[in-house]
Formats: C-alpha cells, structure tokens, sequence
C-alpha cells in the first residue's frame, strides 16, 4: 500500500481519513470476496462442504489408489462427528492454566452446549451420505461433475443438507424478552417502592412465574410503620400503570397467612378473562350455605356471591355499572340460579322500563313490575310480607336442649313453605324519583327483612348517594353484596369501599378492537378480593329460555298471598293489559287522572293463580272487567293515598302559585297530601302547561313565569 503524505501545515485534521485499497483490480476483488465469504462463512457453510467434497473427490478419482484415499475419508468423518459432539458439551475451564491461556485467547472458548438429539441425528445423516459419495467416485471412476455423481452431489445432497442448516439459522424478527425476576424487583423499587411511588419503603420478594403464560406473581413487603395490606389493595390502578399493564390484569389481594404488613401480586400479560363459560346453572349454587359462584376471578378461583347466611338471614344485594357493562347479564344468571334452587328462593323483579331489562324472564318470575307504579306496589307488597313474616316469627315455638317450649325464632332459613324472597328492582333511581316513599320502604325492608328472609338487590349506574336516595339505605346495601361493573365516573370504587375505581375498568379488551369487557368488575361479597372478576358469559336466548322454563321456582303461600293483596295475585292480568296498550290501575298506587278528574284506566279483573301452579306468558291471559273487581279495586285505594281530583288539584295548584316555587314533599307536608298524590298530580299538570317541572322533585308556577 501507499503510504499517507503528512497533511498540509494548517490543514483540518478532525476528520480521519478513509483508508483506500490499492493494487490490482483482480486482487481487489478476490480480496473483497475472500472478506465476504469469511463474513457470512455460518450461512454458506453447505455451500464449503459441497466445495470441499467435490475437490477431494476429484482428487481422489484422479489418484492412483483412490480408494485408500476414500477409506480415510470414511473413517475421519465419523471421528469429526464425534469430536465436534464432544466439544459441544465441554464446560468451562476449570484448570488455574487453562483459564490463564483462555483469557490469553490461546485457547478457544468452551460452548458448554451440547447438541440436541435432532441436530446430531441431521449431522450424522449428512455425514454418511457425503462418505457414501466420496467411496462411490473412485469405484464408479467418476469426478463431482460427471453423471450420475453430480446429481447425487449438487442436486440431491446439497439441497438436503443446505435446507435444514439455512431454516434453522434464517434471520428472525426481534422477540422482547420478558422481564426476570430482578427486572420485576428493580422495577418496582424505582417506581412504586421510592419515595415518591405509590408505596414507598415496599420490597418485591419471592417473583415466581405461573403455570399461565406470561403471568407471574410476588410478594409485597410492606413497611409496616407506614402501610398495611388494604393500603396496597388500594393502590391497584396505581400498581398496573407503574408495572405498563391494564388494571384488569393486575390483582393485589391479602397474603394466606392473613398477615397486615404484606399483600400477595398477580399480574397476568394475556388476560384469562377474555373467554370465559356459560353459567353452570344447576351447580353454581349450594343451597346449604346459600353461597353461589357468580364467575371466574382473574386467578381462576371462583368469585363467590352470597344469596343467605344460614341462621343470619338474607344478605341484600347493590349492582351497578354503567350502560353496556353487563349487569342484566348477571342479574340474569341469578335469576336462573334462584329459579333452579329447589323451591327455596322467590323471585320479584321490577323494571321501570317495562320488562327492557329482564326480556322473557318477566313472564317466568313470581312477580313482575313493569313500570314504577307497579315497582311502588311490589314494594308496598313486600312490607306487608315482612310485617307478617315478623309476627309469625315472634310467635313461633321452639324447644330447647332441656325440652322446655321457648318462643321466637331469631334465625331464618329458608324452606320451601317459606322461601327466601328476592326483590330485584333496576333503575332504582326512576322508582324513588317517581315516588320518594319508596326509599323509605326500602330502608325498612334493607333493616328489618333480614331476619326475615326478605332480601333487597338494587340496581344503578352509579353507586352514589344521588342514585341510592338515602344514607340510610346504602349502609345495608353496601354492607352486603356489592357487584361493581364498569362505570362511568370517577372515585365511584371509593364510595362503596371497592380496592380500585370500576371507572378505571377498560372498555375493550386491549389489542382486540370490538371485543368489549362485558361482565367484568369488582365483587366484594363472601371474600374481600381486590381481584377483578366477570360474569358468566351468556347464552344465546333462543337456548337460555331453557333455564326461565325450568327448574323448581319457589312461590309464595296462602297467607303471603292474602297478605299481599291483588298487586301480587293480579299481576299477570295487569301485564296482559299493558300488552294489549291498556293502561291498568295498581292497587295501593296512585293512579293517573286528567285534569277533570275522570279515570283514565280500566281495571282489570283479578285473576288468582295457585301456588306453584304453572301459568302461561301473560299476553295468553284473557282479561275480565267486572263489577266485582272495581269494587274490589275502590276498597284498596285509601284516602290517604287518593289521587287529586277537584279540590286537591286545586289547592295543590294554588299552593305552588303562592310560593313560586317548590318541591313536592313541603306540598304534601303543608297540605296534609300524600307525596305520590303530590308528585302524579304536578306531573299531569305539567303536561297540559298548568305546572314548570324544575327537575330533581321541584315544581314552578307557570302563571308567575308567564307574568
């Protein structure tokens, strides 16, 4: 090569120069070639091997005694089988010398990978054929381009040989790996254990991986003096967003040993709960300890749901979720559960929207409520039912363990004559916004009927003081079963003691557009778990109708139904009305009237149905309007709960154009009216432009905002 002239005085000497090749235009390219061919020497490797057996070959065929020559080659390629195998599983030097040579790069590094029994069976293959070739030259006197040598050669054992070694070694797309056990633990320290994280001084210890793929879990050590393991469950959203993973996916629950100063972690990459069964209706509930399994948790374990606590009583129930988060989904499949109990549940539904939420399961309930008229009688129905169910239980004898009669029985258990009595309303916040005294039938019925096996499940999108309508009546909701599906607002985990914010839930499946969550929330019931559950997937409806026309349901009574009236026993036959477009009358509710006061329903004629007897849909029932029923009808509606005809509407009226402005419950306070009379008369009188309705239960004047 030609030597570099020194550079100039004065010259710019940052850049290095490029070195350039010299000589001839031969000698370059072979030199290029030869750097070329020693760069990718591992992937034309079949390629050498073809190249080298077709010159030994040649040479031996040429020789005088080629088949000595073929002799030791079909003894040294066994031997270097052999060798290489053997070097493949050397191990690192031990050897005080050999260390000191290898670190000297005097010998070579030890690959303490031994070869597979798939690579060495490839090698040994390729071995015999290329032994067979070289013994078949000399004899058949026949070089590595000459038939039929060359097609064994070029055409059959190259392809062969080449085609595995290139598929094995191409080049593949980068993987991420996962995180090992010290990542996870350096990860955590620097971002949720600093002082700044979410729980500071807390230590990740003992991360193990679990049978499930790319899930893992740990322990949490917490520092005692500052944080305790509800501290940590709270900390969940917190704890996904610092880990990169949904806060579906992440579960902080308490360690086994029940010890407060840890908590355990599951995170799970690919979460188990996209695919989830069908309710295993005839098995998800025990009937002897009145728990049921209303899904699968994260984890795999069952998320237990309590319907009664035996000799406690019945455990109320708060659903709530935001629209399309899948609460008729699982109040459907307690539905079914309850149905299939034996005899020992019965179930009422209502819905203000006329049966949109329960579909064919209105016609297979024991009581059905479409509409909130109809969901302020079922409740008045149920109090009448838990004032019975009291007194009968004040009086019931008993005998104690030295044969002496004692009397009142404390603990319920339900039976088949008198069973466990669901009362599912949705929408609650339509009912008591319709008719304030409905919160306080529900307080009484959230206090007192447990005892007395009269159990209370409400439905709303929100599970907050503006949805419930009472303190009074969230304490024992919440103190019960609480299912909180995804939601719309935040902080809403923080009203009902939930470990994280249902708002946080994500609307879709991560990665899969389209594929909604559906069912899946937090449930606190039997066990606290911050673990994130879902509901049973359901069935298509031309097969879950099954399930509403089976089972064993149980019903109530004689003297149930006698306590409870024409609301219970004609509820069919008002349902068949609203059918037909009809506008039936409720008993014990106030009924809608026009402005002359004049009714404008028909009664329906009741209908008894006997106890555990079978009825067809009530869209079959033929409905009756006889003398007998009116009257029936008159004698149930009470003068204190009389709708406003003349006078009333009038004071009502005039009252409102007096104070400009006002709610209906100082109305019915100053006026000695009912609140619902109240409510259904302003109402009315809004339509036809006699009233302003200012929303939330408050009522203008219209004369004084048309002066």
């Amino acid at each position: 090569m030609r030597k570099t002239d020194p550079a100039p005085s004065g010259a710019d000497t940052t850049t290095a120069a490029v070195p350039t090749e010299t000589g001839p235009l031969s000698v370059r390219l072979a030199r290029g070639a030869y750097r070329r061919a020693w760069r990718h020497r591992r992937h034309l490797a079949p390629l050498y091997s073809a190249a080298a057996l077709a010159a030994y070959g040649q040479a031996i065929t040429l020789a005088p005694h080629g088949g000595v020559g073929a002799l030791a080659a079909d003894l040294a390629l066994p031997a270097g089988v052999a060798g290489l195998r053997a070097w493949r599983k050397k191990k690192p030097y031990t050897n005080r010398a050999a260390r000191f040579l290898h670190a000297h790069r005097a010998l070579p590094t030890p690959p303490d990978r031994p070869m597979r029994r798939g690579e060495l069976l490839r090698t040994s293959a390729a071995t015999v054929a290329a032994g067979a070739l070289v013994t078949a030259m000399p004899l058949l006197h026949t070089g590595p381009f000459e038939a039929p040598i060359a097609g064994w050669l070029w055409f059959a054992w190259l392809p062969a040989t080449a085609g595995p070694w290139w598929w094995r070694r191409r080049i593949r797309a980068a993987q991420v790996q996962p995180e090992g056990q010290e990542e996870r633990a350096a990860r955590w320290a620097a971002k949720i254990g600093s002082s700044r994280g979410a729980l500071p001084g807390s230590v990740l210890a003992n991360v193990r991986e679990l049978e499930v793929e790319g899930a893992w879990a740990a322990d949490i050590i917490l520092d005692a003096e500052r944080h305790t393991t509800a501290d940590a469950r709270m900390m969940t959203g917190r704890i996904a967003g610092a880990l990169g993973v949904p806060i579906a996916s992440v579960a902080v629950d308490a360690p086994a040993d029940g010890t407060n100063d840890k908590a355990t972690l599951l995170v799970y990459e690919t979460n188990p709960l996209i695919e989830v069964p069908h309710c295993p209706v005839e098995t998800a509930l025990d009937t002897t300890t009145g728990i049921a399994v209303l899904g699968p948790h994260i984890d795999g374990s069952p998320a237990l749901y309590q319907m009664w606590r035996p000799g406690w009583g019945a455990v109320h129930d708060h659903i709530s979720g935001a629209t399309g988060s899948g609460k008729s989904g699982v109040v459907t499949s307690l539905f079914a559960m309850e149905r299939w109990a034996d005899g020992l549940i019965c179930s009422w539904g209502g819905d203000p929207q006329f049966g949109k939420s329960f579909g064919y399961w209105a016609d297979y309930l024991d009581y059905f409520a479409p509409g909130v008229d109809e969901c302020l009688a079922m409740l008045l129905a149920a109090d009448a039912e838990l004032d019975r169910r009291s007194k009968a239980s004040a009086f019931a004898t008993w005998t104690d363990a030295d044969g002496d009669l004692m009397y009142g029985e404390t603990d319920f258990v339900p039976t088949v004559e008198e069973p466990l009595l669901v009362i599912t309303i949705d929408e609650w916040q339509d009912v008591w916004g319709a008719y304030p005294e409905a919160i306080d039938i529900a307080v009484r019925l959230a206090i007192l009927g447990r005892k007395c096996g009269i159990k209370l499940r409400l439905i709303t999108h929100l599970p907050t003081l503006d949805s419930v309508g009472s303190p009074k009546l969230r304490q024992p909701l919440t103190s019960g079963n609480i299912i909180a599906l995804r939601t719309t607002e935040k902080s809403a985990g923080h009203v009902i003691n939930l470990p994280a914010d249902p708002n946080d839930l994500p609307t879709t499946w991560p990665g899969m557009p389209g594929s909604t969550t559906t069912g899946i929330g937090f449930l606190k019931s039997v066990e606290a778990r911050a673990a994130v559950f879902r509901g049973w997937r359901p069935e298509k409806k031309e097969l879950a109708t099954r399930w509403a026309k089976g089972g064993r349901p149980g019903t109530l009574g004689e003297e149930s139904r006698a306590v409870c009236g024409s609301a219970y026993t004609d509820w069919r036959e008002r349902l068949a009305a609203r059918r037909r477009g009809e506008t039936p009358q409720v008993p014990g509710v106030d009924i809608p009237f026009d402005g002359e006061g004049k009714d404008e329903s028909v009664p329906a004629a009741p209908q008894s149905v006997k106890a555990g007897a079978k009825v067809k849909p009530a869209e079959r029932i033929p409905a009756q309007t006889t003398s007998a029923s009116a009257a029936e009808f008159a004698n149930l509606v009470t003068a204190a709960n009389a709708p406003a005809r003349g006078e009333k509407k009038r004071a009502i009226l005039a009252y409102l154009d007096e104070r400009g402005e006002c709610t209906s419950g100082v109305i019915a306070a100053h006026l000695g009216i009912s609140p619902s009379t109240v409510s259904q008369t302003l109402r009315k009188a809004a339509e036809k432009g006699e009233a302003l309705d200012l929303g939330h239960g408050k009522w203008g004047s219209a004369q004084l905002a048309a002066a």
